[in-house]
């Protein structure tokens, strides 16, 4: 049996605990006035609402086939670290850095389960910037616009399907409606500027082992590929972002 037929609708959570067991760790895990569900139940449900977006398409993203397996594995992992980054400020639960602990943690975990370089890529790529959108706007955002879009690459769909599902998982008693509203206005722009400025390549796994090294396993080369358009993304130079991930496999 393949590791991923868990990932296939209608997920089977028990497995999904059995081969992810980092995840246990959410239940009861309580989360911010913004959100209904405990950190585990708020995972799942957001699973869930992944695949409800694919089937009604609300905010009108157009998923790649091939990028399905990667999303819903993001969808299960994107709130990985919340267990290990959570503390409290003022008296309410915050889980500071808890997307880019997440995206290393997804790299272990991918890396354990032997998982190919483009569900790991999609997987981290996800994981580490599906709180993005939602700041987007802020002047304080360290992903305005067109970083986030260089930044989520060809993984753009993906990850505007990922943070509205992850919008509409949180229905705690501070959300109010227009949050959800501005929400899906934010999913559409990011749509509509990943669209202008692609078309975005397909990842080159096979070009990118050329460059580092041959014996690289596959979850790490998805992982650097992640991190190198990450860092691209911020205006470093391909050459120097490739040393700079290579020296840290």
């Amino acid at each position: 049996m393949s590791f991923f037929d868990f990932l296939e609708p209608p997920l089977d959570v028990e497995r999904a605990l059995a081969e992810v067991p980092e995840l246990s760790l959410a239940r009861g895990l309580s989360q911010s006035p913004y959100h209904h569900l405990d950190t585990l139940d708020h995972i799942l449900e957001v699973w869930r609402r992944v695949e409800v977006e694919l089937a009604e398409g609300e905010v009108g993203a157009r998923v790649c086939p091939e990028y399905l397996e990667g999303l819903r594995l993001a969808a299960l992992l994107h709130d990985v670290a919340k267990a290990v980054t959570r503390g409290e400020y003022e008296g309410k639960a915050i889980f500071v850095a808890h997307d880019t602990l997440g995206a290393m943690m997804v790299r272990r975990i991918c890396g354990r389960l032997s998982a190919g370089p483009l569900c790991t890529d999609i997987a981290a790529t996800l994981t580490v910037l599906h709180l993005k959108i939602g700041f987007m706007a802020s002047d304080r955002t360290d992903y305005p616009p067109e970083r986030l879009v260089r930044g989520a690459g060809p993984f753009g769909e993906e990850l505007a399907v990922l943070s509205w599902a992850d919008r509409l998982a949180a229905q705690g008693p501070r959300l109010r409606d227009e949050h959800i509203e501005c929400h899906k206005n934010l999913c559409r722009e990011f749509l509509e500027k990943s669209r202008n400025f692609g078309p975005h390549p397909a990842p080159d796994y096979d070009g990118l082992r050329a460059e580092m090294s041959s014996g690289i396993p596959d979850p790490e080369l998805g992982y650097a590929a992640s991190r190198i358009r990450l860092l691209a993304s911020r205006g470093m130079g391909r050459e120097e972002a490739v040393g700079i991930v290579a020296r840290t496999l």
